[in-house]
């Protein structure tokens, strides 16, 4: 029993490192179309399926693990093969979400997951994650109302409406990983739009949603084998309120993205601690086992400690940007300065997540002083000055950072497009600098 989950995680990860690998081959608006061109259809949608593993290793997807935990923790366990007919539903129903998305994006020129400006969407979302999350904790047990059971016809059809709630949680899961954006999927939105082909588009990007839910169709399948370990019982009510805190933090962080975005960064430390304090002294479960107890201290305080360090990183010193105008920017190009713009939205996850990592990095904002910084706010996609600006740099997505000579030129090859940790950022940076001062040397 202890080998199957063993095995599960030695998939996952496998099938994560081979798709990270290819996907960081991937060069936006050139390798998308070539997969096509020169490999053929079947060679070209892999490579798809491919990127969309990689999906998984971006900031936003990962509330999808708890999630997807919380919908099959609690189904049938005794025939697998029903149980996988079930996940395979709702990844395809994650797929029909993302992929609709995505075609939309491409072919309407939008902005990838830009659906998500609106509050009242991340107010649904935190919704359905604090429902979700006091059913894990054992307040009550998500069904189908008994209404519709009865109008489907109780007994046999009763599952037919359960099996509807899994697409259609499906669906609703397949909103987390809208804003998750890389230059492959920049190149996909591109190469979709520029071919103007409907359903190569949805057929695109279902391929690329089915590569980004393979994990949870295993998950999924086979969530429920730690209610069949050796030795299962109150040790398992304490795992369930895990999963169930983890809840919480994501629909606390979807509900601050709504109401008050700039706090939304402090829900990782608070949670952290509190959950911690929870989950590691106060939490009963399994408390007669000496060992499980040892665990939980440990868990705990570790929770803690991390709250600790996490709160410290947000008092770091920031990267200061300028908000962006006409002339502020030709103020710097007239000066000679060359100008980092960064494309930004408070309801972008992986804005946030380059905010607290990438520019609070000392090295970072040292090497950044040679740039006028210039911030776009697109939390409002829809104002002139938006739409405007995005059509004219040609951002299909949150977060993007361009780079300008002093002639008012964009360096195409420097452009950043999606979470890019530190060290890849500064990498990136002193290419960018590098190649400025190469130009000087030879025009001047």
């Amino acid at each position: 029993m202890y080998k199957k989950p063993i095995l599960l995680i030695a998939v996952i990860v496998l099938l994560l490192t081979v798709s990270t690998s290819y996907a960081e081959t991937i060069d936006p608006g050139v390798k998308i179309s070539t997969l096509f061109q020169t490999k053929g259809s079947i060679l070209g949608f892999l490579g798809i399926f491919l990127i969309g593993l990689a999906l998984n290793l971006t900031p936003c997807v990962y509330p999808m693990l708890s999630v997807t935990v919380s919908i099959f923790g609690a189904q049938d366990h005794r025939r697998t093969l029903h149980v996988f007919l079930k996940a395979l539903l709702y990844v395809l129903g994650i797929a029909t979400m993302y992929s609709a998305l995505g075609v939309f994006a491409a072919m309407s020129g939008g902005l990838f997951g830009a659906w998500l400006q609106n509050r009242w969407v991340l107010v649904a979302i935190a919704v359905l994650l604090f429902a979700l999350a006091l059913s894990m904790f054992g307040f009550y047990e998500l069904r189908m109302p008994s209404w519709i059971v009865d109008k489907l016809g109780k007994a046999t059809r009763s599952s037919a409406a359960a099996t509807l709630g899994i697409y259609v949680s499906g669906l609703a899961v397949g909103v987390f990983a809208a804003p998750c954006i890389g230059p492959p999927i920049i190149a996909l939105l591109t190469y979709v739009g520029t071919k103007k082909d409907l359903w190569f588009g949805f057929w695109s990007f279902f391929v690329l949603s089915l590569g980004l839910g393979t994990p949870y169709l295993l998950f999924g399948t086979f969530s429920g084998l730690l209610t069949k370990l050796p030795k299962s019982g109150l040790w398992m009510v304490w795992v369930k309120k895990v999963f169930a805190v983890i809840l919480l933090a994501v629909g606390f962080f979807y509900l601050m993205l709504a109401v008050i975005p700039r706090f939304a960064v402090y829900v990782v430390p608070i949670f952290l601690f509190s959950g911690g304090i929870y989950l590691g002294f106060l939490e009963k479960s399994g408390k007669t086992k000496k060992v499980f107890r040892k665990i939980q201290w440990a868990a705990g305080s570790i929770a803690v400690v991390l709250s600790i360090v996490s709160f410290s990183f947000l008092q770091k010193q920031q990267m200061q940007w300028e908000p962006y105008s006409t002339k502020t920017l030709q103020s710097a190009l007239e000066a000679g300065q060359p100008v980092m713009i960064d494309f930004y939205a408070d309801w972008c996850v992986p804005c946030h997540e380059m905010e607290r990592r990438t520019f609070s990095d000392s090295r970072v904002i040292s090497l950044s002083e040679s740039f006028k910084k210039l911030r776009v706010d697109l939390t409002q996609i829809d104002s002139n000055e938006s739409m405007f600006l995005r059509f004219e740099y040609g951002v299909m997505g949150v977060p993007t950072l361009i780079f300008l000579r002093p002639d008012g030129n964009e360096m195409l090859d420097s452009r950043v497009e999606g979470f890019l940790p530190p060290e890849k950022f500064l990498q990136q940076l002193k290419a960018t600098l590098a190649a400025i001062e190469s130009e000087n040397t030879e025009n001047g």
